[in-house]
């Protein structure tokens, strides 16, 4: 496979994008190698401009300061890392005035690279959002050919009004794919997303649906995450000031701040689980070979 010409992916090599599923879905799969501390992927030199837009960004407490991701990560052992998930892929975020354009998946490996050189990196994410029944079915033999030690796995965050989930309907489906995962000696976060009753272009009729809905899927991802030993990991915007500037406008898809600020609550996380014991797996668990995420 022939990486990408130098010039038009900056520092990250991206070598293929040959795996695909079973589905008949378009997907966005790609393989890259991090080579290189540098957290900016897409120039090797920032105009002025840019510099501007990394300041606004750093000082909002949402978001990552300068240099915050490697010391939190300085202890982080991994180097394989994978996503999947029912979400679609996004490489251009709409765009918010001092925030950066990548997406938060991106953000994370940069993350993981800043503090630990090359770091490979699996998105299988499609161009279209996916049932969660399709994450397990045509993503997670892929995932689980990468032989990752690091997967960030978003399932029941894509607005998919046609699609609501039973008491336990989630939760049977995040265990399919999480349990593999986890049996295969990879580590597994659990991604939330932005309150979805915040966007600004939902219906005020169907905001009251919408929150009982993403309530009762961070509900049944907690307790996937608490009996498997893994992360789950929600950004810090619930803050009615906070929510509706993290959505675009005309899509119910988070915004180049809502990336950022997505990406800082998972890096956040990862830091304060590598730098703390780890906690004891569910006793209900016990002899299955699935232990905690692993701290250094």
């Amino acid at each position: 496979m022939e990486p990408i010409p130098a010039g038009q992916q900056g520092r990250v090599r991206r070598e293929g994008n040959d795996i695909g599923n079973d589905t008949g879905e378009d997907t966005g799969n790609s393989i890259g190698h991090h080579a290189g501390n540098g957290v900016d992927d897409t120039a090797e030199d920032r105009s002025s401009p840019d510099r501007e837009a990394a300041d606004r960004e750093a000082a909002d407490p949402h978001c990552l300061r300068p240099g915050e991701a490697r010391g939190l990560l300085a202890r982080a052992p991994w180097r394989r890392l994978v996503v999947l998930g029912d979400l679609a892929v996004e490489r251009a975020p709409e765009p918010v005035e001092g925030y950066g354009a990548r997406p938060w998946y991106d953000r994370v490996a940069s993350a993981l690279d800043e503090a630990a050189e090359d770091v490979a990196y699996l998105n299988l994410l499609g161009r279209r959002e996916v049932r969660v029944a399709q994450v397990r079915s045509s993503q997670l033999p892929a995932a689980l050919a990468f032989r990752g030690d690091l997967a960030l796995v978003c399932c029941g965050t894509a607005y998919t009004p046609d699609e609501t989930f039973g008491r336990y309907g989630l939760t049977a489906e995040l265990v399919r794919i999480v349990a593999p995962l986890r049996d295969a000696g990879c580590d597994v976060v659990l991604v939330g997303a932005h309150p979805l009753a915040a966007w600004p272009g939902l219906p005020a009729s169907r905001r009251e649906r919408a929150a009982e809905q993403q309530g009762r899927v961070s509900e049944q991802a907690r307790a996937v995450a608490l009996r498997h030993g893994t992360l789950y990991v929600a950004p810090d915007t619930h803050r009615p000031d906070a929510a509706a500037a993290v959505w675009s406008r005309d899509r119910p898809r988070p915004n180049s701040r809502g990336h950022a600020a997505l990406a800082a609550a998972v890096v956040r996380a990862l830091g304060a689980r590598t730098a703390a014991p780890a906690p004891a797996p569910d006793p209900a668990d016990a002899g299955s070979g699935r232990g905690p995420v692993r701290p250094p």
